[in-house]
């Protein structure tokens, strides 16, 4: 046995959380986005509260997010 404490419950929860990525809209980058609702046909499609994206393609990478993000902005103010 070692001196240290047996507390998988604590490691499991950590490990879960470095699992856990967030999630970005492919077209705004936004963090507002969920499984889309409705029909059972649309369980693998991802749905952006903030401009309406609906689609199967999702951002996990903050670097990309953020530029997607500037650029939709830009184009949203130019309007």
């Amino acid at each position: 046995m070692t001196g240290r404490p047996q507390n998988n419950f604590s490691e499991a929860k950590v490990v879960k959380k470095e699992r856990k990525r967030i999630k970005f809209c492919p077209k705004c980058g936004s963090t507002n986005i969920q499984w889309a609702s409705g029909l059972p046909q649309l369980w693998s499609i991802w749905e952006c509260r903030d401009c309406g994206y609906r689609g199967a393609f999702i951002v996990e990478d903050s670097t990309l997010a953020e530029k997607i993000r500037e650029k939709f902005l830009k184009a949203v103010k130019e309007e």
